[in-house]
């Protein structure tokens, strides 16, 4: 086939089949090997998970507004799979329906296809040096809905955003949330374009929520990204 009648992959198709790429041999192996400590933790009385909230920070060098770079996605799912649903948090472009340039987007996925989608009122690009971005990303079972939240955002480009404005829930057959997994969320979260752009990209912590009203924190920091270029 010539390249002149070869289909062109839109930037979401790409970000989707390097998910495939990236995501599909560990989460075979995820799959194998936390089932066991995740049947313990049912079976013992610390009670179901409910809720789940990731702390992000992402240390910006360089960025390009005028090429929309660079350009961010954090993944969050209940369990070891992106078949059902889970949230896809775009930063510096929004891709559904179509490309927008700037701003931050949450987006809600059921396998391949789009079901929602919530953005914030701040459309400007990414333009400040060594500009620091912190946000939550929460995930709970609330009144047989599967929540999806943002929270606690705050940057130099975009300000304050996570504030109520960029949460999605859909209804759910679920009642917790025990086969989360956060090395699944580092596998398919990703700097989709200009990683050259971004210093540090880490998820700083994760805090668990049980139905019994405990709580744990997993404070080990995954680093899934840090560049120097004086190196």
């Amino acid at each position: 086939m010539s390249s002149f009648n070869r289909p062109v992959m839109t930037r979401r198709a790409a970000f989707r089949r390097l998910l495939g790429i990236a995501g599909g041999a560990p989460l075979a192996l995820a799959g194998l090997e936390s089932v066991p400590s995740i049947l313990g933790q049912e079976a013992g009385a610390t009670g179901n998970t409910v809720r789940v909230e990731e702390d992000w920070y992402v240390k910006i060098g360089t960025p390009e507004p005028e090429a929309d770079s660079p350009q961010i996605s954090t993944v969050i799912a209940p369990s070891w799979t992106l078949w059902g649903r889970y949230a896809v948090f775009d930063m510096n472009c929004a891709t559904q329906p179509g490309f927008s340039s700037g701003g931050v987007q949450l987006q809600l996925w059921q396998d391949d296809a789009i079901i929602q989608t919530c953005s914030n009122s701040n459309w400007d690009s990414l333009h400040m040096v060594d500009e620091e971005i912190r946000y939550t990303s929460a995930m709970s079972i609330e009144n047989g809905n599967l929540v999806f939240e943002i929270l606690n955002g705050s940057s130099e480009t975009w300000g304050t955003f996570g504030s109520g404005e960029l949460k999605l829930q859909v209804e759910t057959w679920r009642d917790h949330l025990n086969w989360y997994d956060p090395n699944f969320t580092t596998w398919n979260s990703r700097i989709g374009f200009a990683s050259h752009r971004v210093r540090r990209f880490i998820l700083e912590r994760v805090r668990y929520y049980k139905a019994n009203g405990n709580s744990t924190l997993d404070d080990t920091p995954r680093v899934l990204h840090q560049y120097d270029p004086t190196a």
